[in-house]
């Protein structure tokens, strides 16, 4: 009874963690009139919060294969969710580097490197790959994303950076800072993280506050190269 018991548990805790996907059809925002084939999510739930990519502050569907929307007919490639409002320009840029290429599917940073994103969208993007590229086991190629998003994370918080933002990437430059053995300035990154998680006021920003602060307990044990996620000692689980 008590065997049965366990198998059923470990089925329902699966199942509690588990994400689904739907079939969705949208418009290409390259070729006119053409439609493409995607994934939508389905189900999903708070837990992937609690997931590895947390480290990076990237999160499911961003982290799975079928958060890439692509495009059959005309090669295009981006993010879920992020076909709408192609200004004419991107439009443009982008038929003509599919045209000259001759490939079938470029990159996602081929692509978005001939969209107008703005700076947290880039540094965004750079932590998707990185975890991407952990999850492929090429750690060297993931650290060296990482590398960019912490430089440029770094330049942000130099500037007038203030509430989400600041939290998130005082987080980020915590966790990376140690990654890539700054340990003086992770000293910095982590008191100033503490300090504006205490002073936090916002209602808004109260929840995202907490759950960093459980976060931080992780960071502690982030050792410097190879994966990010840190070793947490048993008592600590």
């Amino acid at each position: 009874m008590k065997k049965k018991l366990s198998v059923a548990l470990l089925v329902l805790s699966s199942f509690a963690n588990s994400t689904t996907w739907g079939e969705l059809e949208v418009d290409d925002p390259i070729v006119k009139g053409a439609k493409c084939a995607v994934a939508e999510p389905a189900s999903y739930g708070g837990y992937i919060y609690s997931w590895p990519s947390k480290y990076d502050q990237v999160f499911w569907p961003h982290t799975d294969r079928n958060g890439i929307w692509f495009c059959e007919t005309s090669g295009f490639i981006a993010l879920i969710g992020d076909f709408d409002e192609l200004k004419p320009a991107e439009i443009e840029r982008i038929t003509e580097f599919l045209a000259s290429q001759h490939i079938s599917k470029p990159t996602l940073e081929q692509t978005y490197a001939l969209r107008e994103k703005d700076e947290f969208f880039k540094n965004k993007l750079l932590r998707i790959l990185a975890r991407w590229q952990q999850s492929l086991g090429n750690l060297n190629k993931a650290n060296s994303y990482r590398a960019r998003a912490f430089k440029d994370i770094q330049h942000a918080l130099n500037g007038d950076l203030n509430g989400y933002k600041r939290l998130e990437y005082l987080y980020l430059a915590t966790n990376y800072s140690k990654q890539f053995a700054e340990q003086n300035k992770n000293v910095g990154y982590l008191d100033d993280l503490e300090t504006a998680l205490k002073s936090v006021t916002d209602p808004e920003l109260k929840g995202y506050a907490e759950y960093l602060s459980e976060l931080i307990k992780d960071s502690l044990y982030i050792r410097e190269g190879g994966k990010l996620d840190p070793e947490i000692p048993s008592s600590n689980n």
